[in-house]
């Protein structure tokens, strides 16, 4: 009976060696599942901000931004040209400061393309697919034409209209000025002949009435000494 007792309680006792290791680990195996699952959560944010994708997405945002600015920082500097002196020297330097923030933008953007298409060729590369380039990644020469083509604000073509219409007053008032002048001018000259003129007619007149005196003194001499014979 003993021994029959002893050999039930070994097989017992080996059945249920196997499900001790589970009841007496549950918990760690539940905070190592929670710990496994929880590392790819914290990391994942951070692979997600320096992948590619992200990256060229940042750089697409910052050449647009930069563009923005140097079209908005143009039409400020444009419609203040009007009001200054040298009008097209001021506006050609500020096409020239916002070409050049727009090529920086361009330069940006390329290197965003740069980013995409190497992403793309990687992604090509993976699935078999070979080359998958679609575009040049070097940004084209800006035509100058293009770049300065910028349509003015309202404010701008108001401020100009009136410097247009001032400018053609100006040289209306100052023709007229100059016709005045000349006109004047003209009458003194004419005035100035005419007394010219008189002048030289009275000194005629004057000479021949000296000349007639003298003959005549002298007609009267030669009288006067026929008589005295």
């Amino acid at each position: 009976m003993s021994r029959r007792l002893a050999a039930l309680l070994l097989t017992l006792s080996a059945c249920c060696a196997p499900l001790a290791p589970a009841w007496a680990g549950k918990p760690a195996t539940q905070h190592y599942t929670a710990a496994a699952g929880a590392e790819p959560a914290t990391g994942q944010p951070a692979a997600d901000e320096d992948s590619p994708s992200r990256q060229a997405a940042r750089l697409k945002e910052q050449g647009q931004a930069l563009r923005q600015a140097a079209e908005a920082t143009y039409l400020r500097t444009e419609a203040g040209c009007y009001r200054k002196f040298l009008v097209n020297d001021c506006i050609d330097k500020a096409k020239t400061e916002r070409l050049q923030e727009i090529r920086k933008a361009r330069e940006i953007e390329a290197e965003a393309r740069r980013i995409e298409q190497a992403e793309r060729q990687r992604a090509a590369d993976a699935a078999g697919h070979g080359d998958v380039t679609t575009a040049p990644t070097t940004p084209a020469t800006p035509s100058s034409t293009s770049e300065a083509t910028v349509k003015p604000t309202p404010e701008a073509e108001r401020i100009r209209a009136q410097r247009e219409a001032g400018l053609e007053k100006a040289g209306s008032d100052a023709a007229a000025a100059r016709a005045e002048k000349d006109a004047v001018r003209a009458s003194q000259r004419a005035r100035t002949e005419t007394d010219a003129a008189k002048r030289a007619r009275q000194a005629e007149e004057d000479r021949a009435r000296y000349e007639k005196r003298m003959r005549e003194y002298e007609e009267q001499q030669a009288r006067d000494a026929a008589g005295k014979r």
